[in-house]
């Protein structure tokens, strides 16, 4: 802990809490995280925040190319110093949400929690072969969590349409400098070998993100006045058309929210054959 205050001090900066830095200082979680990973001298692999590279000089002795992406200019510049003369490992400083993902990319990282949900949402629109990842143990629970049960939600249900989470273990406080003031998890996030098809990706993010406004509620109460405010003109005709089931928001499963979607999808391209 005293090398990684020496380092921050040298570079000139602190742990920043606008960009959730938090450093993995945990050489046991490091190595687990590569495991999980499973990495080979074949692979692409994406670290999103890689902050003083504690967990990047794991990966370039594992993987065949990495690519890491670090908002801070200050850690960024050190990385690249610090890394010169690793070929197998590109610095990027940026946004990661702004970043794409390489087709059949691992991405291996311990990110800042702020951007959580918006990287899983990433993660899941790209090619990805397979994420590794230390979050926030809360969110790992929403990301894994069954339908019907008190964490799913919105989150849960969008990752799980496409995507298979396993929670790996709980990580303590300590692991990490400054000990934030929350547990973590490891989670591994693997593409669906089944997952059904979405035949309107706009329309299906749209209505889970609108249902999950009132996940308690009937699904029927709840689809009538989403209809109502996306296809005024039609509603009625739409709810005629598609099947609904007796449930509550939150007791739907990801592939009844799917065939949901696809069914309403259906039922505009008929009423709107232009």
């Amino acid at each position: 802990m005293a090398w990684v205050r020496r380092e921050l001090d040298s570079i000139g900066i602190p742990p920043l809490k606008r960009f959730g830095q938090h450093f993995l200082i945990d050489r046991s979680v490091r190595e687990r995280l590569i495991e999980l990973a499973d990495l080979t001298a074949a692979d692409t692999v994406l670290e999103v925040g890689p902050g003083l590279g504690f967990l990047t000089s794991e990966l370039v002795r594992k993987a065949g190319r990495i690519i890491a992406i670090e908002k801070d200019r200050a850690l960024a510049k050190y990385l690249t110093a610090k890394f010169s003369n690793q070929k197998s490992l590109t610095v990027i400083q940026g946004d990661a949400l702004t970043t794409k993902i390489p087709d059949g990319a691992k991405i291996v990282s311990s990110p800042p929690y702020n951007i959580s949900s918006k990287l899983v949402l990433l993660i899941m629109n790209s090619r990805f072969q397979l994420a590794a990842l230390l979050m926030q143990e809360e969110f790992v629970r929403r990301l894994t969590a069954p339908s019907g049960s008190r964490d799913y939600g919105r989150i849960s249900a969008m990752l799980q349409s496409r995507a298979q989470a396993e929670l790996d273990r709980r990580v303590s406080p300590d692991a990490f400098y400054p000990k934030p003031r929350i547990s973590s998890a490891l989670v591994t996030i693997r593409p669906s070998k089944q997952s059904l098809s979405v035949k309107s990706e706009e329309l299906f993010l749209e209505m889970v993100r609108t249902l999950f406004t009132q996940r308690r509620r009937k699904l029927r109460g709840v689809l009538t006045r989403y209809l109502k405010d996306r296809c005024p003109n039609e509603s009625s005709a739409i709810l005629q058309r598609i099947p609904i089931v007796d449930k509550r928001v939150y007791e739907l499963g990801p592939n009844e929210l799917v065939v949901l979607s696809n069914h309403i999808a259906d039922a505009i391209r008929e009423l709107r054959p232009d």
